[in-house]
């Protein structure tokens, strides 16, 4: 898949998750195999009046590249002006959420709000265009409900427009994250559209990023699987060119994986880091027995050095006795 001067076979593709994709995570997922990780979405009015959240969101570092800047909002002045902001921030390439359920935000005509008005849905994109000399690149939804699928339409629009690659989450917008992702759209896409296409959605396994391929694919794109597992992007390109399955890394492998990603998330985030770092708890100690008074400990603590050295005591307790640590 080519995007730019970027050219990589099948990549595996970090989403952007709000409150999750953020450098240091970026980080933990580049160096377990994700090929192409992209940030936070970014509010492009937010992004024009220089408001400090925002602009960390866009911050970017030569150790996570090829990386993209995902900009939303349907403000074309804006949108062109924060095009150009997001460049010179360093991004490889602009992505524009197309594809955001929430309420507060598709229902005000941004993110999946631009299915219901595929005018100004082009109208978005040509305006980033005009902002940037960097490659651009959507991401949206099938449609907004089960009456309106208007992917079909999109895919073939976009090509046009000149957009260099498409990311569909197999849901609409008012499906969210219930259901299951369709994934029978994506040969469907690929019919009406030379356009590269990412799937997206309920991609949580070696297995299905493989099927995802095998439906005609450029890449595929990781969200909540990413979370559960970072290094599930090694796994999936492993299984990929082997056709073997690897087991999951040893407990202490993931340990001081988990301290490491702790210790960067508050180095970016201060005193939000360890708070905004709880979700990550479960991924990191999935499959151990008796973790529920860990977790509970670690939740209970906001300074890091508490919660490492917890981490750390139940390492050693695990090492002497797995099925009695806690």
């Amino acid at each position: 898949m080519k995007i730019g001067s970027i050219n990589i076979d099948k990549p595996l593709c970090l989403a952007p998750m709000e409150d999750v994709s953020d450098t240091p995570f970026r980080r933990i997922c580049k160096e377990q195999g994700a090929d192409l990780v992209y940030t936070e979405f970014a509010n492009c009015e937010a992004i024009v009046r220089n408001v400090k959240q925002t602009m960390e969101k866009i911050q970017v570092h030569d150790g996570e590249r090829p990386v993209a800047i995902q900009l939303y909002g349907s403000g074309e002045e804006s949108l062109e002006q924060a095009a150009g902001i997001a460049q010179n921030a360093g991004a490889d390439f602009i992505d524009i959420n197309c594809g955001c359920w929430v309420k507060k935000i598709a229902c005000r005509g941004d993110g999946a709000g631009l299915l219901r008005d595929l005018n100004k849905f082009q109208a978005v994109v040509e305006s980033v265009m005009r902002g940037t000399d960097l490659p651009v690149t959507v991401k949206t939804r099938l449609g907004w409900d089960e009456t309106s699928f208007a992917i079909l339409e999109v895919a073939p629009m976009l090509e046009a427009a000149g957009v260099q690659a498409l990311t569909v989450h197999c849901r609409t917008r008012k499906q969210g994250y219930t259901g299951k992702a369709d994934w029978s759209w994506l040969p469907r896409i690929k019919e009406v559209s030379k356009i590269q296409l990412i799937a997206n959605g309920d991609i949580t396994t070696p297995e299905d990023a493989k099927a995802c391929f095998d439906l005609g694919c450029d890449g595929v794109m990781i969200g909540r699987g990413a979370i559960h597992s970072p290094w599930i992007f090694r796994h999936m390109r492993h299984y990929i060119e082997t056709g073997d399955l690897l087991p999951e890394p040893p407990l202490e492998e993931r340990i001081h994986m988990c301290i490491r990603h702790l210790r960067d998330s508050v180095a970016f985030r201060g005193s939000r880091g360890v708070p905004a770092f709880r979700r990550h708890y479960a991924g990191y100690l999935k499959g151990v027995r008796n973790i529920a008074n860990l977790r509970k400990d670690l939740m209970g603590h906001l300074e890091v050095e508490p919660i490492v050295e917890r981490l750390l005591r139940f390492l050693e307790e695990y090492k002497a006795d797995p099925g009695q640590a806690a």
